[in-house]
């Protein structure tokens, strides 16, 4: 017995790295109808904008909402009000508490809140006053509903519904704005992709070192805060998170960047400004996050990331004609299409059932694996002994 404690006490500081446990483990058990209702929605809102990229950090969640505060004001303060709106309505929903403790059921709310402000005063012809605040407000109580909706939907599959309530939530919301603006037609002039918040000079050239700079600027633009230094933020709280996630990451941002040069014609403004880099940066961290990242999840994860890439290439001018950026649409495609495949008999993949962060996944599986290799080692007369100590 006293060995068991001890091994449980040197494990304690798993609790503290990667998604952070400990920290859920206390604040779950405090009750919402006291004082603890603050430190539990300010846990809750910072996973939620972590886990939008699978970071389920709070500290991770600090350091991209200083990449918003950095990037664009108005990002910040629309992710702070979608976070309290959804954590209020999460609890309206009856939703479970380990859900709403991970922000799990918090962050496609988040995602609407800070893309709208981003991305939609130039293209739905209204400018960011109380009007457009109230327009985000609705928006993000509405998705709080279509989540719920959808993952009960998807529940038989076993598959998680990921953004797609947030790409059905802001394509609703800007396209309403439009209507009441009484706009028609394509893109406006002077708005190119899905979020222009840093500048690029015009050539005729590849310029590679701007093409380098879009595979960072793509994890800014997850947020619709892309700049270098509010990127870099958002780079240093994945990597507080799993240095490995990170790795897939910036594994699919350049696949992404990559076949959006291919794509694109001069000049390339897209691909500089990081608007190729973080679907395909989205699906190829998705498949290592969900699934045991083994090898083969490896090979996955570049499949995954020039499937985004791909999609997003097939249906961009589908998307602008319409006036409606991308979103994440090319991500939930290709993410959910891999991640079905580990749903089917003798699949290549291992799921993770309990998630925490990638690092972790890895280590239980192979302890598994020693576990069931110990086991199948025993002698055919201690087995019952085995049985009945199990």
């Amino acid at each position: 017995m006293n060995n068991r404690r001890t091994g449980n006490k040197s494990r304690a500081w798993i609790g503290w790295v990667g998604n952070m446990n400990a920290v859920t483990d206390y604040l779950i058990t405090r009750p919402w109808t006291s004082i603890w209702c603050v430190p539990k929605a300010v846990n809750s809102i910072l996973r939620a904008v972590g886990i939008v990229a699978f970071a389920n950090n709070p500290i991770t969640g600090f350091l991209i909402m200083a990449g918003m505060f950095v990037g664009n004001i108005n990002v910040f303060w629309a992710c702070l009000l979608a976070g309290v709106v959804g954590v209020a309505f999460s609890k309206v929903l009856n939703q479970p508490e380990n859900l709403i403790s991970d922000g799990v059921v918090v962050f496609n709310g988040i995602l609407v809140g800070c893309i709208s402000v981003a991305v939609f005063p130039p293209l739905s012809g209204h400018q960011i006053d109380s009007l457009f605040w109230l327009y985000v407000t609705i928006a993000v109580v509405i998705t709080s509903y279509v989540d719920k909706g959808l993952n009960a939907l998807m529940a038989a599959s076993k598959l998680p519904a990921l953004s797609i309530p947030f790409n059905f939530s802001a394509a609703i919301m800007l396209l309403s704005m439009r209507s009441a603006a009484n706009l028609q037609g394509a893109q406006l002039p002077g708005v190119d992709g899905a979020n222009g918040t840093a500048e690029v000079n015009v050539t005729q050239e590849i310029e590679w070192g701007k093409v380098f700079e879009g595979t960072l600027l793509a994890s800014g633009q997850i947020y619709g805060v892309g700049t270098v230094d509010s990127s870099i933020l958002v780079w240093l709280g994945f990597f507080l998170f799993s240095p490995l996630l990170t790795v897939f990451f910036y594994m699919g941002s350049v696949i992404g960047t990559m076949i959006g040069l291919l794509v694109s014609t001069a000049p390339y403004t897209d691909v500089y400004l990081g608007l190729w880099g973080y679907n395909a940066m989205l699906s190829a961290g998705g498949l290592s996050y969900f699934l045991v990242p083994l090898p083969g999840v490896f090979v996955g994860a570049i499949v995954a990331a020039s499937l985004a890439g791909a999609v997003q290439a097939a249906t961009v001018h589908i998307f602008s004609a319409t006036a409606v950026p991308v979103f994440s649409y090319p991500f939930n495609v290709a993410t959910l299409l891999l991640l079905a495949i580990s749903t089917s008999d003798d699949p290549p993949f291992v799921w993770v059932g309990n998630k925490t962060f990638p690092e972790q996944h890895l280590v239980r599986y192979f302890s598994e694996e020693k576990r069931l290799q110990n086991e199948r080692s025993l002698p055919e007369t201690e087995e019952p002994l085995q049985t009945i100590v199990k």
